[in-house]
């Protein structure tokens, strides 16, 4: 009897811990597995120095001087920072063809007193970033997870500064999207047990299917060349997600990745890179 009554107790206590355990998880691959690739907390060699704008920071590879190249702008998933980029800011290939910034979005900078869930706040914060692009063919886009939604907002909303999309394992399907079972359960937990960053990206995942739903007559806006990038074992975004994307953008290219998981933005950046070169700057030298 005493053997059963422990056995209960240790249910109990397993089933009050693998909530948090699972959103810890699944909140820490969003942005990339600890230490992703390229990541790291040293300056980003090459780079400028990291500068606010608003309510947004970023760091800049920019061109040399007299040098027009088309802008490439990195958004992060939730939660994250620009340096779920820093492999791409350091690629001598793309460093040779685009002028490069990557954010941290609003409500993820040092010193937020709060979190932005609003994907039209997060769009209208990026909108000083692409109004840098010099090259007049407007800027490219490129968002991994969360991103995705917030690249596709800034797009429809200041179509006319945005050149190009680049969909990394991204969400946009109100159906496929949103808060699952422990973000539920764990959004009135208080601060003390979840941390600052988990409980952030709980209220942006909690407040995004809405918002996708308000966004499914504007997808049509969308005109500019467009990247899906989306891995079939994708265990954080329905790889289906892809198919809506596709569907929505009238001039996309899907690049499937079989395996593929969430990681794909690190563990497949070389093939990512050649994509996007591929299709926004062909056979371009600057040497």
């Amino acid at each position: 009897m005493g053997r059963k009554k422990a056995g209960k107790r240790r249910t109990i206590r397993w089933l009050i811990v693998l909530p948090p355990l699972a959103l810890v998880v699944a909140c820490a691959l969003i942005d990339g597995p600890p230490g992703p690739p390229g990541g790291g907390s040293g300056a980003i060699g090459g780079a400028s120095e990291t500068r606010s704008l608003g309510d947004i920071e970023y760091v800049e590879v920019a061109p040399p001087a007299g040098e027009n190249r088309q802008l490439l702008v990195f958004v992060h998933g939730t939660p994250g920072s620009l340096r779920a980029f820093r492999s791409y800011l350091t690629d001598p290939v793309l460093r040779e063809r685009f002028h490069m910034i990557s954010v941290t979005r609003a409500g993820w900078t040092a010193g937020a007193e709060s979190k932005e869930p609003s994907l039209e706040v997060q769009a209208r914060a990026l909108r000083p970033i692409l109004e840098m692009d010099r090259s007049g063919r407007g800027a490219i886009l490129m968002g991994h997870s969360y991103g995705g939604p917030v690249i596709a907002r800034a797009a429809m909303d200041y179509a006319e500064l945005v050149g190009g999309l680049v969909f990394v394992a991204a969400t946009g399907d109100p159906k496929l999207s949103g808060p699952r079972w422990y973000n539920r359960l764990t959004y009135w937990w208080p601060e003390f047990i979840l941390g600052d960053r988990l409980m952030g990206a709980n209220e942006e995942i909690m407040a995004v299917r809405p918002q996708l739903e308000e966004m499914l007559p504007c997808w049509e806006r969308l005109t500019m060349p467009a990247l899906i990038v989306q891995g079939d074992e994708d265990s954080l975004v329905h790889p289906e997600n892809a198919d809506f994307l596709q569907e929505r953008l009238a001039n996309s290219r899907l690049l499937p990745r079989p395996g593929g998981d969430h990681f794909i933005l690190w563990g497949d950046m070389p093939v990512i890179r050649d994509a996007v070169v591929e299709l926004f700057a062909p056979g371009m030298r600057y040497r």
